[in-house]
C-alpha cells in the first residue's frame, strides 16, 4: 500500500448461512434491505455493479469474481457527485476493489470485507459508511435466515 492509498477491513458474524447472505451481494430485491435506493446488477465477472447509495449519489463498477456462496468481488467508484461530496471525483467508476468472503461458521456465516485502493481523502467515508452499511446486511440478513424447524418429535398436538 502506498501513501495515496488506503483499506477498509471488517469481519463480521452473520446469523445466516452462506447461501442466505450471498443473497443480500447479488440480487436486488434483498440488496436495497441494507443499501441503496436503487440498483442495477449483473452479478457475473464482467457484470454491471450499480447502485444509487443516496439521491445523486451513484456507486459503479464491475464485477470481478462471483463465486456463489463463498466470494463477491466488484471494482466501485463514483459516478456523479453532490455539490458538498466533492472528493468523490478523486475516486471514478471502477478506481477501487471491494471484496466479500463467506465463511460457514457454526450456525452462521463469517463475512470478511475488503475495501482496497481507496484514496486517503475518502477512507475516513468510507470507512464510516461501511460500518453502518454492513451493520444493516447483518441485521437484515439475520431476520430473512430461515427459523430453525422443530423437531417432530418435540411437537405436542394442539388442542
Amino acid at each position: 500500500m502506498n501513501d495515496e492509498a488506503d483499506d477498509i477491513t471488517r469481519e463480521i458474524f452473520i446469523a445466516a448461512t452462506p447461501d442466505t447472505v450471498f443473497g443480500f451481494l447479488i440480487d436486488p430485491a434483498l440488496i436495497m434491505k441494507w443499501i441503496g435506493i436503487s440498483h442495477q446488477l449483473e452479478p457475473r465477472p464482467g457484470g454491471i455493479f450499480r447502485v444509487e447509495i443516496s439521491a445523486g449519489n451513484i456507486a459503479r463498477g464491475i464485477y470481478t469474481e462471483v463465486i456463489r456462496p463463498y466470494r463477491v468481488a466488484f471494482t466501485w467508484g463514483w459516478e456523479t457527485h453532490a455539490a458538498d461530496l466533492t472528493a468523490l471525483a478523486s475516486l471514478p467508476p471502477g478506481a477501487s476493489l471491494v471484496e466479500i468472503d463467506l465463511m460457514p461458521k457454526g450456525d452462521g456465516t463469517v463475512l470478511r470485507f475488503r475495501h482496497s485502493l481507496l484514496p486517503k481523502a475518502l477512507s475516513k467515508l468510507h470507512d464510516a459508511r461501511w460500518s453502518i452499511y454492513l451493520d444493516r446486511l447483518k441485521t437484515a440478513a439475520s431476520c430473512h435466515a430461515p427459523a430453525e424447524q422443530p423437531d417432530a418429535t418435540d411437537m405436542s398436538p394442539e388442542t
